[in-house]
């Protein structure tokens, strides 16, 4: 710009032009104000700019109040705060020094977007220049190309380079609604358009139809990649069955499997309308899920306890090997699998009902001290009287779940002496409160109005309390069990046989032998709950034989244990040499039957078999005499190889029997699980079949609690304020949060090896010595850099 000349009003080319307050109030006028120029040609951008620039504030303007008021459009962008900096008066002490300031509102707080704005010394060009040139923040000035560093969380806020991109700000839009479980009209309410009209302006907040619109082409696109995963793998299937607020019956199916990685893996395939809980009605359905996801391997599928579920999976079975299209193993004989955690929840309830007085009178303490606030206080008061420390509080139980009745116990237990402390207190608020009529239940938990007017039961006699305590040893094996086969992200079916052996040994231990029976009450009420416990063990586990015999081979594959851990679990069991050794060798049978079938899948079927064919050996005896280099001597080599083949002391050359007979692995930290998966990892290419199916074995669920987690994301999806979503949406809804929260698959890639691979890696080879020959022009040998003379290169010295 020339010296003397005015400013020159120009269009800017990024921004929407922004003007000073003597022209324009607003940003988005379409010219943009150049500042003064100096004697270099470019204003300066330092924060003390003369007070004569265009904006600046005279001081005959900080005179006057009026004159003085902010009106340039540059404090829409700016908020001022005070900055107290140490110094010294004239007399040398101390003071504090406010000097003012204001900074950026849309860039991060520090040096940059930051300026001095004392009206007396500083303008507002720097200012105006910043958000009209510099800042990278400010919504007019970022380019859709633009890229803007920003710090990604998922990994450790590494700085990375992201530009807009409406199409991605929607799909992630999507996935809070669908993760967070957030209604679709959340994207109309003022709350959110206001925080995206601050964070993002350039995002056009979408209206609810775009919004379900997207959802649903996102669900179909991750559908249909799914789908391309699930067929490289052999999946087990878990399923249950749900009534929403809608009375709607719904059927989910969970697909569970462990990549080519070795981890393992969950996805919830199918949340669909089912008619009825029949057991044709149900095999339908789950055979025309099976034809939608395009899933031909299953190796089993876990359902609860209910005859309907047995009788699903027998038409399915059915269906299965008189199609083509499907693969089962075995015939499908191991593919109904029980869910243990619903075994062990019919086990233990049947045993409460003998507890049924006690754990009533317990409950009834546990809702003194939770029913107000003066009975707490009350309560705390006699916990300090008998000095125990208060950590914690005591538990309510649902009336319907023994677990949570569990909790309740074993929380009531630790303030056992502070309830009798308030008995012999005779605490009047404590007392008074078993003269009121006692509450009922239903079947789901929930109060209803009584029926009678008999006081509550309580307060807990000190034999209730023994009860308790003997009840809650007993209860605390069932619930780590429990607990133990619920996990749906790591193997439970090799631990599973060595809960059931557990659980029946905590049974066993309530029987009192004879001489050492006192005869008194409480041991004949835990007798009675030990024996109806018992009856319902035997009934759904037997001896071990109505045990899927899978679980069993998930204990095999298990290098802790192996086959000779089964063996000496039944010895243990009082089984004689001949059922133990049957056992034995029919779970060994099973093995074998399971490698036959693997085998040919895995590498191409290149595998020995357990005993070479009378054919082969035959062949090889054959072929020794007719080559005369080998005579006399091979023949006799392949003579003995037949007796060593045909002795009980053959080689192992089968891959089973190396698997089984190599040494037992051991943890050295007790309380240390074993990774069973990093193992299989690790040891899979010395077994390879083995391996195989370890992998699809592991994978087998011996709960259906995985499905069963599907319905309280159900319950919240389809509450009564939302129950007007159809079902096609709650299936994506509740399918899409899973893949969306699951953890990368493994992709299976298999590279067959072609004429046209090895040409490429040969072009690649002389491409790459090409270009390495081109570029190596130096003379062979070592060079020293010669001393480099005034205004020339110095050249290397070659050395011989």
């Amino acid at each position: 710009m020339a010296r003397g000349k005015k400013p020159v009003a120009r269009p800017h080319p990024t921004a929407s032009g922004l003007e000073d307050s003597s022209t324009a109030t607003s940003p988005s006028a379409p010219l943009q104000i150049e500042a003064p120029a100096t004697s270099s040609q470019q204003a300066p951008v330092n924060d003390e700019a003369p007070a004569t620039q265009a904006g600046s504030a005279t001081p005959s303007d900080s005179a006057n109040p009026v004159s003085s008021a902010k009106r340039s459009f540059v404090w829409e962008h700016f908020k001022e705060y005070d900055k107290i900096e140490k110094g010294k008066d004239a007399e040398g002490n101390e003071i504090d020094i406010v000097k003012k300031r204001a900074h950026c509102i849309y860039c991060p707080r520090g040096k940059i977007g930051d300026f001095a704005v004392d009206s007396s010394k500083n303008g507002t060009s720097g200012m105006i220049r910043h958000i009209n040139q510099f800042c990278r923040y400010y919504p007019p000035n970022i380019s859709k190309t633009q890229r803007v560093l920003v710090g990604d969380k998922s990994q450790g806020n590494k700085l990375t380079a992201v530009a807009y991109d409406q199409d991605d700000y929607l799909e992630a839009c999507v996935e809070m609604i669908v993760i967070d479980e957030l209604p679709f009209t959340f994207v109309e309410k003022k709350g959110f358009n206001r925080f995206c009209t601050r964070v993002c302006p350039l995002f056009k907040v979408p209206s609810r139809r775009k919004l379900v619109t997207n959802f649903l082409r996102m669900y179909d696109a991750q559908k249909k990649e799914l789908i391309k995963i699930l067929k490289a793998y052999r999946v087990c299937l878990t399923t249950d069955t749900w009534t929403s607020v809608q009375n709607i019956n719904y059927m989910v199916l969970t697909a569970h499997f462990v990549d080519v990685d070795w981890k393992m893996h969950k996805r919830v395939i199918n949340f669909c309308v089912i008619q009825n809980h029949q057991g044709a009605t149900i095999g339908r359905l789950i055979e025309s899920c099976l034809l939608q996801w395009e899933i031909e391997r299953v190796l089993t599928i876990t359902v609860d306890n209910a005859s309907a579920n047995k009788s699903a999976l027998q038409w399915l079975i059915s269906k299965m090997n008189k199609s083509e299209g499907y693969k089962p193993v075995l015939g499908g004989k191991y593919m109904h699998v029980r869910c243990t955690a619903h075994i062990t929840n019919l086990i233990v309830g049947h045993g409460l009902k003998r507890l049924q007085k006690s754990v009533l009178a317990i409950r009834n303490v546990v809702k003194y001290v939770r029913s107000s606030p003066n009975r707490l206080d009350s309560f705390r008061k006699a916990v300090e009287r008998v000095k125990l420390p208060l950590k914690g509080l005591v538990c309510l139980d649902v009336p319907t779940r023994w677990n949570s009745t569990y909790l309740m116990l074993e929380a009531a237990l630790k303030f056992k002496k502070t309830f009798v402390r308030m008995e012999e207190d005779e605490d009047q608020l404590y007392l008074d409160y078993f003269k009121e009529p006692e509450e009922e239940y239903d079947e789901e938990g929930n109060l209803i109005p009584s029926t009678n007017k008999r006081n509550r039961v309580g307060p807990p006699a000190k034999s209730d309390w023994e009860k308790a305590e003997i009840f809650v040893d007993l209860l605390r094996v069932f619930y780590d069990v429990t607990l133990r086969v619920s996990a749906s992200l790591h193997p439970t079916v090799h631990t599973t046989f060595h809960d059931v052996v557990t659980m029946e040994k905590n049974i066993n231990s309530l029987f009192l032998e004879p001489e050492i029976a006192t005869g008194s009450d409480t041991e004949k009420v835990l007798t009675d709950m030990a024996a109806n416990m018992k009856s319902r063990f035997l009934k759904y586990y037997g001896s071990f034989q109505d045990l899927n015999h899978l679980v069993i081979i998930g204990l095999v594959l298990d290098a802790m244990f192996k086959l000779r851990n089964y063996t000496h679990s039944l010895k243990e069991e009082g089984l004689d040499d001949f059922d133990v050794q049957h056992r034995t060798d029919e779970i060994k049978s099973l093995l074998m039957a399971l490698y036959d079938e693997y085998a040919p899948t895995v590498d191409g079927g290149r595998h020995m078999r357990r005993h070479p064919s009378p054919t082969s050996s035959s062949s090889t005896i054959t072929s020794s005499r007719s080559n005369p280099r080998k005579g006399v001597r091979g023949q006799m080599l392949n003579n003995w190889k037949k007796v060593v083949q045909e002795s009980d002391e053959a080689v192992m050359v089968h891959e089973v029997d190396q698997y089984l007979n190599a040494p037992l692995e051991f943890v050295d930290d007790e309380e240390e699980d074993f990774d069973i998966l990093c193992w299989w990892k690790i040891n899979g290419p010395k077994f390879p079949v083995m391996a195989a199916i370890a992998r699809d074995v592991l994978a087998i669920q011996t709960s259906t609690v995985a499905s069963e987690s599907s319905f309280s994301t159900g319950g919240r999806v389809i509450d009564t304020f939302r129950s007007s979503l159809t079902p096609k949406s709650v299936e994506g809804l509740i399918c899409m949060q899973n893949w969306l929260l699951g953890d990368d698959i493994a992709q299976v890639v298999d590279e067959e090896p072609s004429i046209e691979n090895t040409e490429f890696y040969e072009q690649a080879e002389l491409d790459y010595e090409s270009s390495a020959s081109s570029r190596n022009t130096r003379p062979s040998g070592p060079t020293i850099p010669r001393a480099k003379s005034k205004g020339k290169a110095a050249a290397p010295i070659s050395i011989d």
